[in-house]
């Protein structure tokens, strides 16, 4: 009877272990283990009886266990269990009992091996990593989708520059045996995959740049492991006081997208670290209005009139937010009024989250008008209004759901081919897939001349494209907010080490200096292209270098401001301060008052807090400075009249001389602009961006025929 008790228990025992590793795999997890304490205790129950035979139970027991053990590290053999089972003592259960017992030895080394064999990979990654001394690295949080196509699309840029980088993965064995083919994909990249967590990879860095990718998909674990990173490389941590850690080559980029996350990461001392906060929508759209801005299928209008550009938005998500928020000041221009249309099934709601979100984007008056639509855009209602719209010019399809997006975005293109007399739209929409982003770029119609008629649609919202020099949209931008940052700090040719290095350590101290710094950067190219100008980064080497100096001819910004008249600078000025009105309303900000725009209720509320702060409230997200420069209303102050009252307050006050100088820097940054982009700022030894060197020429000025005969001869490159 003893034999067919253990015999059914080992059976269950083996079962069982087998049940509980395919629940923890299909949760994601691997837990190998509970096969291996399976086969453990199948073999005890197997050897049991025989050991019972000689002694008695208790002893039998602990002879067992020592038997299954060596049976694990292979100093046993089979035989010495068959040998003493005999058919008197099993009947019909020896062969069965014969074939368990033979298949426990054989699945017990199995295990063992395995375990050996993890140990060994483990320790030859790690040995990869160090033999790795000199290579600038990309460390990634966790191998997950997102991970790995933002890293393929690096080593993919990377390679065709000619630049050599080394990836790696934490975590790699967090969900092994699901995530196998992900594994076989960061193979083909020459990644390490190392199994700790990325707060414990503490690598040298002081020959070398390493970025850290905090990119898990719990935005709360990425946030607290990034706030222990920073803690564990400042201060007179072991890592830091033993000169290991350079902290001017090390960038964190945390991927989360809470108000909250900003408002811890703003808390902590950087020192010279850099720290990014990473939104991938706002990133994505950021870069879509780089590549395809607001103004790209208008014609420059110049004179006194001002048409009106309408941007169409269908979807009031994330994204559709986002898109929103970006284009109210991305797109303030001299030459158009921007009208924004929103389409939402709650537009409702929409319109009172974002009342509460940024009190003054929606209020009537300025540069730009936004009217949010209630209703689902595929009714026929929505297309009555639709027809409404008259001419528009930019339409953004951001449903959320990708497939939704793309049925939108195709119905508008049909919708808007099918009126007369309007100018196409230009149609964008936003889809997270790779796969259908590239199926979305390919969507055409054959034509009777055997053709194919592209529907148009550009997708744009796959996160791995942002950080690529494909389209040089990363690097650019980054370039252009550090050249403003740069331009307040007065950098210039002549400008020493530290002053860069300060300059540098303010623009990624706070998450809202690095963002308004890269708004206000690529707002330039919208005032060069009223000027008939654009930016173009210069080509390192090659065919497409040959090209460039074929087609492309520098100008000099100087000599195109001293051009315009006195008016037509003017106008500039006040476009500067007018974009940078929008941007601050589109953060949350209002003015600095108890109810109107007077001068004395302006006043009336920085004496409240002048004490504290000496120009904004930041805690109460008030601006002083949210007036227009000139305003024919008496009801309304103007921007020089509240710089004077702030130096006539703070003298009152005994609070020292403070000479706020708002209209001197719109001006200044519209007459530095030449500067900014040249990057006379970088100095005689370049400054480190997205893994390039920005010096000196790495960026032009140039006309839009230049640019647009370029782009036209590189493809043919």
């Amino acid at each position: 009877m003893i034999w067919k008790i253990c015999f059914a228990m080992a059976i269950l025992f083996v079962l069982a272990g087998t049940v509980v590793y395919i629940i923890c795999r299909k949760q994601g997890a691997s837990r190998i283990q509970y096969l291996g304490a399976g086969v453990f205790l199948a073999s005890v129950t197997m050897c049991f009886p025989v050991m019972y035979m000689q002694e008695n139970a208790g002893i039998a027991l602990a002879m067992c266990i020592s038997h299954s053990i060596r049976m694990f590290v292979v100093d046993t053999g089979a035989d010495d269990i068959l040998s003493m089972l005999t058919r008197d003592m099993l009947g019909s259960m020896l062969l069965p009992y014969k074939m368990l017992a033979a298949t426990l030895y054989l699945l017990a080394p199995i295990f063992t091996l395995g375990v050996v064999l993890q140990y060994f990979s483990n320790t030859f990654e790690r040995l990869r990593l160090r033999l790795k001394k000199k290579h600038d690295l990309y460390i990634f949080s966790e191998l997950n989708t997102r991970s790995l196509e933002i890293a393929t699309d690096m080593w993919s840029c990377a390679k065709k520059a000619g630049r050599r980088l080394e990836i790696v993965f934490c975590c790699s064995d967090k969900k092994d045996g699901v995530n196998t083919d992900q594994e076989k994909s960061a193979r083909k990249l020459n990644a390490v995959l190392l199994p700790e967590e990325i707060i414990h990879v503490r690598l040298n860095s002081q020959r070398r740049r390493v970025n850290y990718y905090i990119i898990s998909e719990d935005d709360d674990a990425n946030v607290d492991q990034t706030l222990k990173m920073i803690h564990d490389m400042t201060s007179g941590s072991a890592w830091y006081t033993k000169q290991r850690l350079c902290q001017r080559n090390v960038t964190l980029h945390c991927y989360a997208t809470n108000a909250e996350a900003e408002i811890l990461l703003d808390a902590k001392d950087k020192q010279d670290l850099k720290v990014v906060l990473v939104d991938e929508v706002r990133d994505a759209v950021y870069e879509q209005l780089y590549e395809y801005p607001l103004y790209m299928n208008q014609m420059k209008t110049g004179g006194a009139k001002q048409n009106t550009l309408t941007l169409l938005i269908v979807g009031g998500g994330k994204a559709g937010c986002e898109f929103l928020k970006a284009a109210v000041w991305s797109g303030q221009m001299i030459s158009y009024k921007l009208n924004i249309h929103l389409f939402d099934l709650e537009g409702t709601n929409l319109q009172e989250r974002l009342e509460e979100e940024c009190p003054e984007l929606l209020a009537e008056g300025g540069s730009y008008q936004i009217c949010i639509h209630e209703g689902d855009v595929f009714s026929s209602i929505m297309q009555n209004e639709l027809d409404a719209l008259g001419q528009v010019d930019y339409c953004v399809s951001a449903l959320g759901d990708d497939e939704r997006s793309i049925r939108a975005a195709v119905w508008m293109r049909r919708h808007f081919c099918a009126k007369t007399g309007y100018t196409k739209p230009f149609i964008c929409a936003y889809v997270q897939s790779l796969a259908k982003k590239m199926a979305v770029s390919e969507l055409s119609e054959n034509t009777r001349r055997k053709t194919s008629l592209s529907y148009g649609i550009v997708p744009f919202g796959c996160g791995g494209v942002y950080y690529g020099n494909e389209s040089d949209a990363a690097f650019v931008l980054e370039y252009l907010g550090l050249g403003v940052q740069s331009h307040y700090f007065r950098l210039n040719r002549g400008s020493d080490a530290e002053s860069r290095r300060y300059a540098v350590q303010n623009f990624y101290e706070k998450q809202g200096n690095r963002r308004s710094s890269i708004a206000n950067g690529m707002h330039i190219s919208t005032k060069l292209w009223e000027m008939g100008y654009g930016i173009l980064r210069v080509p390192e080497k090659g065919e497409e270098l040959e090209c460039y100096r074929r087609c492309v001819k520098p100008v000099d910004f100087a000599e195109i401001l001293s051009s315009l008249s006195e008016t037509e600078r003017a106008a500039y000025y006040n476009l500067e301060h007018e974009r940078w009105m929008a941007y601050v309303r589109t953060e949350g900000w209002r003015l600095s008052s108890n109810g109107g725009r007077t001068l004395a209720e302006i006043r009336a509320c920085y004496e409240l807090y002048c004490e504290e702060f000496k120009n904004q409230n930041y805690l109460a997200k008030m601006h002083p400075a949210l007036v227009p420069i000139d305003s024919d209303d008496p009801s309304v102050a103007t921007l020089q009249q509240v710089d004077d009252m702030i130096v006539q307050v703070n003298r009152e006050k005994g609070l020292g001389e403070y000479y706020p100088d708002y209209v001197q820097s719109d001006v200044e940054l519209v007459d530095h602009i030449g500067e900014i982009v040249s990057g006379v700022w970088c100095g005689p030894e370049g400054m480190q961006i997205a893994g390039t060197l920005a010096k000196e020429g790495t960026c032009v000025i140039c006309s839009l025929e230049d640019i647009h005969r370029y782009q036209e001869e590189r493809k043919s490159c």
